[in-house]
């Protein structure tokens, strides 16, 4: 691999996390798009798929499992220092303090459901991934994103909402609730698939990671010498 696609490896897994930080963010703002309800989440949050592709197409599937589980162990982070600042007397008025409090109050079985949704059908799009390069190689790029994501996707919302709400909500609520926010997410899924073409495909150069080194310029190197 080479200096210049480990940078870009770097940029693609900081823009996997920050996708993430984004969606849930975004969570906050119900829209509709297709005639469909659903909240803004289902925008940013298909493009992390994408991005777990290009990452896995950089480097292989061992640093795309790196960054799913990181991705989670920073989500649970931010959302423990949520919980703790929301428990800390605010100085504001009552109104905003009112208004800041019910944004940071946790559903804890809500917030532990996102997280293994994601990790789980994340890892599923990986090995998904993984089998479609095995099978077809270097070719039908868009086919192994399109794949992976078609899997992932779906998987993510069905664990999320039967871990989350099984019990609380009722069967016919959560059909409806799969199919409408899966359809968005499955178009702006489809719609990020070109992002797959922006990186080279470097798996197999991984393993000789200890071969990079950064080179100074002739001029540094000469005058290092004098």
């Amino acid at each position: 691999m080479s200096i210049r696609n480990l940078h870009i490896l770097i940029l693609v897994g900081v823009a996997y996390v920050a996708a993430q930080m984004v969606a849930d963010i975004s969570d906050l703002r119900n829209l509709t798009i297709v005639g469909i309800n659903v909240s803004a989440f289902s925008i940013a949050y298909p493009l992390t798929y994408t991005l777990r592709d290009m990452a896995h197409k950089l480097a292989g599937p061992h640093i795309a499992r790196t960054l799913i589980i990181a991705a989670a162990v920073i989500y649970l982070i931010v959302q423990a220092f949520f919980f703790i600042i929301s428990n800390l007397q605010p100085a504001m008025t009552p109104d905003e303090s009112v208004a800041l409090g019910s944004l940071l109050t946790l559903n804890w079985r809500v917030q532990m459901a996102a997280v293994v949704a994601t990790v789980i059908s994340q890892l599923v799009d990986t090995e998904v991934y993984t089998r479609w390069v095995e099978r077809f190689g270097g070719g039908h790029q868009w086919g192994r994103v399109l794949v992976s994501n078609a899997i992932g996707i779906p998987l993510d919302r069905i664990l999320f909402l039967l871990l989350a709400f099984a019990g609380s909500m009722s069967t016919d609520d959560m059909v409806a609730a799969f199919i409408g926010t899966t359809i968005v997410r499955l178009i702006f899924g489809i719609i990020s698939i070109p992002g797959i073409y922006l990186v080279e495909e470097h798996s197999q150069d991984w393993i000789h990671i200890t071969e990079i080194r950064h080179t100074d310029p002739p001029s540094f190197a000469r005058s290092k010498g004098e």
